[in-house]
Order: structure tokens, then C-alpha cells, then sequence
């Protein structure tokens, strides 16, 4: 976690990621009361990103509320510690695991149309491929010069092109209703 920082809405002060998050046989641990971001220190262009995430169901916070999380990405280094930053988002949701979410005016083309800008846009998932509450999920994505997939559990869930955010920080996002992270590679790839 040394290439981490976390924060939260009420404190947006860098703060080690164990100060706000469990570390416990190889997963993170999410919970708590307060929205909060654990985002890379480095910026990453062209990059294939993978982890797994589940639902913890055992965790005394909102065990009934709508699930809801998701993994930003290019976010500039010069965006705001905030909740949420400007950048792109794979949507982890109750039935929009998948979506895209464009993040404070970014755009993208997705089948073929042009996405407008806007303070938080959403580009609905092609395909729904979530496993059951409990189960772990695989997350894929792959950014490009500004063509990005997103993958779930091995299926293409959304694309697009044109990205006018190619290049950032990455975040795990925590949204008030706990989850775990494992198994977390950022690979950097070149353009062929």
C-alpha cells in the first residue's frame, strides 16, 4: 500500500490507507460511515487493470441497503481529492455492474455517439454478468489511447472510444456499503 493514499468526504487530508481500511488475509476490507477514495500516488496511461471484488454481507453497516461501489480511473493528477473525482468510473451497483460513469465533463464515444458532457453522465453495461451476493467478481479493464473495455467475470460488459480522459490516477471507490477488494494488478501496456 505504499503507492496508495486514502481519503474520505469529510476529510480529504492523504492519510495512510490503514488508518481509514482493514487489511485482512489479502483482501481490503471496506466499511464504515463515510464515502471514501483509496487512489493510486502514480499516474497510469495505457493500462490493463484487474481485481476482484464481493459484497461483504457480514459487516454490521447497511446490510440492506442497494449495493453500490465502483473502480475510477484516469483521473488527472491534477484532479481534486474530492468525492468524486473527474475521471471514468466501472460502475459497482445492484443490476449496473458495468456501466460506465463519465466523471465532471469527461467524454467518450460509445457505440459509435459521441457521450455529452456533464457533471456525472452514465453509458449503460451491454451485458449483465455479476456473480451472487458473497461471490468474488473479476474486473478487466483495459485503457488505450483512449479506447477502453471493461470486462466482468470474462464477458465484455461495455466499451468506447475517444476517451477525452486517457491518462490518471486510480481509485477504489467506498460508497457506504461494504465491500472487498483482492488481487489487484495495474499493468502497464504500449501501444502496438
Amino acid at each position: 500500500m505504499d503507492d496508495w493514499y486514502a481519503f474520505t468526504k469529510t476529510n480529504t487530508t492523504q492519510q495512510q490507507p490503514s488508518d481509514i481500511y482493514e487489511f485482512k488475509d489479502g483482501m481490503i476490507r471496506m466499511h464504515g460511515n463515510d464515502n471514501s477514495c483509496l487512489m493510486t500516488k502514480n499516474s497510469y496511461k495505457n493500462f490493463e487493470l484487474t481485481l476482484e471484488y464481493r459484497w461483504n454481507l457480514e459487516d454490521k453497516y447497511k446490510k440492506n441497503s442497494t449495493k453500490n461501489s465502483g473502480v475510477m480511473y484516469n483521473i488527472p493528477l491534477d484532479a481534486s481529492d474530492k468525492i468524486w473525482p473527474k475521471g471514468i468510473q466501472f460502475q459497482i451497483k445492484e443490476n449496473t455492474t458495468g456501466d460506465f460513469i463519465f466523471l465532471d465533463q469527461v467524454t467518450a464515444k460509445v457505440n459509435g455517439k459521441l457521450i455529452e458532457a456533464g457533471a456525472s453522465v452514465v453509458s449503460p453495461k451491454f451485458l449483465a454478468n455479476e456473480n451472487p451476493y458473497g461471490e468474488w467478481n473479476s474486473v478487466f479493464i483495459k485503457s488505450l489511447d483512449g479506447k477502453i473495455t471493461q470486462y466482468l467475470n470474462g464477458k465484455l460488459v461495455n466499451e468506447c472510444m475517444d476517451a477525452s480522459s486517457k491518462e490518471g490516477k486510480i481509485s477504489l471507490n467506498y460508497e457506504r456499503v461494504p465491500i472487498d477488494f483482492r488481487n489487484i494488478r495495474i499493468k502497464r501496456t504500449m501501444k502496438i
